[in-house]
């Protein structure tokens, strides 16, 4: 029986054939950190979202890292993160010697709540790490609204948006910074790696120095600042170029399979899927959906059983082991672990064949039956 995979990265032969060249000659020449395909990657990117500049790093964990360190956050500053996200985004802060403060989601889009965003604010607030969930932007008008009246800076965690668009403009172009990420499962995957995009020339430069040991370039011997070895690689960065040349379509195969789900899914008693906004046109990094009044690992089994793999959609933060040291807040987000019950995700990636993504419905609409 054929596995149909949760998420896999694209890369068709010809591309495969391409990065193969590349690589070789990256290896000939030698240089195999922040050289030539780096520098194409990051102007590329930038080109694309429309950002001045663009920095890669080693992952999207170290670009929030040093996204926070460049705002200045440090020991018992505030940041604001959802409370239903991946756990570096609070771990961000955490390496910072800051506190994570965990914000409540929203029932119908996963997303955090903007509403109660502005009750967690105090005066030790210091930034909001706003979480893309899945490709579907947050509601970015009224972040910037509570960012604008606090004068809060918004760092952008954009791991699972890329080519995702708000009312027509980029994700991870609205706050002060947007982070990326290219863990290989991701809309645009490599061997891990990351990027931080903004506008802020004084931003970028701090992220130049920071990403590489507190230098600027590789070679000089001037440390400016206590930094991090976050730099991103020719080989991570070799594979992004194809995978940016790649992204039109790789977007036009995720919403095309997730459009299929919305016309087949969309009557199943005690199922419904992550609501995204008219203004929003997801990436669909995942296709998320949330159960009421069924079991969920018993959905799930029944799914793995017949050969179609699953995954919860994140687990509440602070209701991990590491998180009950640091801020223990059991009850606090009451949607969010809630919703740790009730939802989860199905194959989507550019991969998948009709056929696959007919079997996926099929067996949902048998489980549900």
């Amino acid at each position: 029986m054929k596995i149909i995979k949760l998420r896999k990265p694209y890369f068709p032969k010809k591309n495969i054939q391409k990065i193969q060249k590349k690589i070789s000659e990256a290896l000939r020449n030698g240089q195999l950190t922040l050289g030539k395909n780096v520098d194409i990657f990051e102007k590329g990117f930038s080109r694309y979202t429309k950002s001045r500049f663009g920095s890669g790093v080693s992952s999207a964990t170290a670009g929030l890292h040093i996204s926070l360190l460049s705002l200045g956050i440090k020991q018992n500053d505030e940041v604001i993160v959802p409370a239903k996200t991946f756990i570096s985004t609070a771990n961000a802060a955490v390496y910072c010697n800051a506190k994570p403060i965990f914000c409540d989601v929203q029932e119908d889009t996963f997303q955090m709540d903007p509403e109660q965003i502005r009750k967690l604010i105090t005066k030790k607030t210091k930034a909001i790490i706003a979480v893309h969930l899945g490709g579907n932007v947050c509601d970015m008008k009224q972040m910037l609204e509570v960012s604008d009246k606090f004068n809060i800076p918004i760092i952008e965690d954009a791991s699972h948006a890329h080519g995702a668009t708000y009312n027509k403009k980029q994700a991870g172009t609205f706050g002060k910074i947007g982070v990326f990420s290219f863990y290989p499962d991701k809309v645009m995957g490599s061997a891990d790696g990351g990027i931080v995009i903004t506008n802020n020339s004084e931003i970028h430069e701090k992220i130049l120095e920071l990403r590489n040991v507190g230098r600027k370039k590789l070679g000089e011997y001037d440390y400016n600042i206590i930094g991090y070895n976050y730099r991103m690689n020719e080989l991570q960065a070799i594979l992004l170029n194809e995978q940016l040349r790649l992204l039109p379509t790789i977007l036009r195969k995720r919403r095309h399979i997730a459009k299929i789900y919305d016309d087949e899914l969309e009557n199943i008693q005690n199922l419904f899927k992550q609501k995204i906004d008219r203004t929003v046109n997801s990436s669909y990094y995942a296709y998320i959906l949330r159960l009421s009044d069924i079991d969920l690992d018993k959905i799930q089994k029944k799914l793995y059983k017949k050969g179609i793999e699953t995954s919860p959609m994140f687990t509440t933060i602070y209701k991990m082991k590491a998180y009950q040291k640091i801020v223990p807040r059991i009850g606090a987000c009451k949607i969010s672990e809630k919703l740790d019950n009730q939802t989860f995700t199905i194959p989507l990636h550019p991969g998948l064949t009709e056929n696959d993504v007919l079997r996926v419905i099929r067996e949902i609409k048998k489980s549900f039956n």
